[in-house]
């Protein structure tokens, strides 16, 4: 029997339980009653409140520009943490590998996805801690420009000796002439090709998987896939067109493995030794799309568990005006090391990240880090902490290692990685852990909400305003009763419908608002 929850309003605001048939006896003893709607609540599976970021954990250069920054622009601190290590894993990323034992070796890259909502000032937030990024990037590409202008006129030069040796060597075909020392000067001058400098590009927003992979292979070898919006990238044509494809290529490129994209009607290429950071903030319902099986990203892929997630609690209606202070000077100290830290890449080429060096930790943080990867691993038995995660879970450790090797570049150390690093790697990512556990939700639940939001879709895209619990049954996407009723009281309960008596008929009213005007 269904059952719906129904608020009384009274001065407790106490609710109560009720089925179908009791919420018709009280609507028919009050015929005159009127409920006025309220704002809908977005279908969410997520219920239990986020867990304090741990920002002490955090680098001290790193902590203090999170920190001050959060007192003014006033957004939840994990969104301000994330945008702030998403930017030193791009800007750190190129400079080494990790090493968690002679075989398990992977590059200190990470992927972030962040939801929130409208308002939140994510947009104001990612501006401010991927400045001096930015900054960086515009500087060298204007420095380099005469030099690349000149290599492109050589290149020029270079391209019509190499046609005219052709239309020589073709010419000699046709005619029976020799031609062998025009194939010998253009063996040499194949060899003699000149290289265009590379100019860096660290952001992509709007790039198809196309272009993001013809421009690893090609062009700067490291980047980042950066949206505060990233509907764009997820509603793109390539994502909708060929989902698994896009996804296969962010998860060799986290793997630090070899991608080849093969072509039907030109030459295919391959990306080696490239890095790329991911950092999309995301709304709400574009991460609970991500999280419905029917998804092009589904959990299987793999993509999502190699993410560090976060939904943080919004902050709106706590934000008061304050004047901006003068200066933020622990911005401009984690300004200058991320501009450090890009420096020291200037010098990549064509062959990408090759030769990078080798980072490993120390014998007490690695012990550290074995603790942490045994008590994981030990959350995964049956009715174990983290078995609802398991995909998650299994890439903490080694996000574990990439976190605390971020640490270690971006402060600037030598030698193997400390205990201090890895032990706030730890603490970090098993933040980020517990996030997934309280977003994901397990396969019952994630079923019910799923056919929750294609009920909604229906009243929606066929304009239903009213109507009965057996036309829901005939016509809507669901025909089972038990999956209908529980998507039925799932609507109710989050505002979006109403159980009203009309005559002797049960309706079931949709909240005008839930409609776009």
């Amino acid at each position: 029997m269904l059952t719906l929850l129904v608020k009384s309003e009274t001065k407790t605001s106490s609710s109560k339980t009720m089925t179908i048939e009791q919420n018709e006896l009280e609507i028919k003893n009050n015929p005159h009653q009127s409920i006025k709607w309220g704002q809908p609540i977005p279908l969410s599976p997520i219920l239990a409140p986020d867990c304090p970021y741990p920002v002490e954990a955090l680098p001290s250069i790193v902590r203090k520009a999170v920190v001050d920054y959060q007192q003014y622009g006033q957004q939840p601190l994990p969104l301000i943490a994330c945008s702030a290590l998403a930017n030193m894993s791009l800007s750190c990323q190129s400079l080494a590998n990790v090493a968690r034992d002679n075989y398990l070796i992977s590059p200190v890259s990470l992927y972030f996805l962040i939801a929130s909502g409208s308002g939140t000032r994510k947009t104001a937030a990612d501006n401010v801690f991927s400045k001096a990024a930015r900054h960086w990037e515009t500087l060298i590409r204007k420095r380099r420009e005469p030099e690349v202008l000149s290599a492109l006129t050589q290149h020029q030069v270079w391209q019509m000796e190499k046609d005219s040796l052709f239309s020589q060597i073709k010419r000699a075909t046709y005619t029976g002439e020799d031609s062998d020392y025009a194939k010998e000067m253009l063996d040499e001058l194949i060899h003699q090709e000149p290289e265009i400098p590379l100019q860096p590009t660290l952001y992509f927003e709007d790039a198809t998987q196309e272009a993001l992979a013809i421009h690893l292979a090609q062009g700067w070898p490291s980047a980042s896939l950066w949206s505060d919006e990233a509907g764009i990238i997820l509603g793109s044509h390539s994502m909708q067109g060929n989902p698994t494809r896009f996804v296969a290529l962010l998860n060799r490129l986290w793997d630090g493995k070899t991608f080849t994209a093969h072509r039907k009607t030109t030459q295919g290429f391959t990306i080696e030794n490239r890095r790329l950071t991911l950092n999309l903030m995301m709304q709400p319902l574009i991460l609970q799309q991500l999280t419905k099986q029917a998804s092009g990203i589904s959990r299987q892929s793999g993509f999502l568990a190699r993410c560090l997630m976060a939904y943080p609690a919004n902050s709106m209606g706590n934000r008061f005006y304050q004047e901006p202070p003068a200066s933020l000077h622990s911005l401009t100290h984690y300004e200058q090391r991320v501009t450090a830290c890009l420096n020291q890449s200037e010098q990549l080429s064509h062959q990408g990240c090759i030769q990078l060096p080798l980072l490993k930790m120390s014998m007490a943080a690695k012990q550290q880090w074995i603790l942490f990867f045994n008590a994981v691993e030990a959350g995964l038995k049956p009715q174990g902490q983290w078995v609802d995660v398991v995909d998650f879970a299994s890439k903490a450790a080694e996000n574990t290692a990439r976190l605390a090797a971020l640490f270690h570049l971006f402060e600037g150390r030598h030698g193997d990685i400390g205990v201090e690093h890895t032990e706030n790697a730890i603490e970090i990512i098993s933040w980020h852990l517990q996030e997934a556990r309280r977003i994901m939700p397990t396969e019952t639940v994630s079923l019910q909400f799923s056919d929750a939001l294609k009920l909604m879709d229906w009243f929606i895209e066929k304009n239903i305003r009213s109507t009965t619990l057996r036309t829901i049954q005939q016509l809507s996407p669901l025909r089972d009763k038990i999956k209908r009723d529980q998507a039925v009281e799932l609507l109710v309960e989050h505002n979006q419908i109403r159980i009203v008596k009309s005559g002797s008929k049960t309706m079931v009213e949709v909240n005008p608002r839930a409609f776009k005007v």
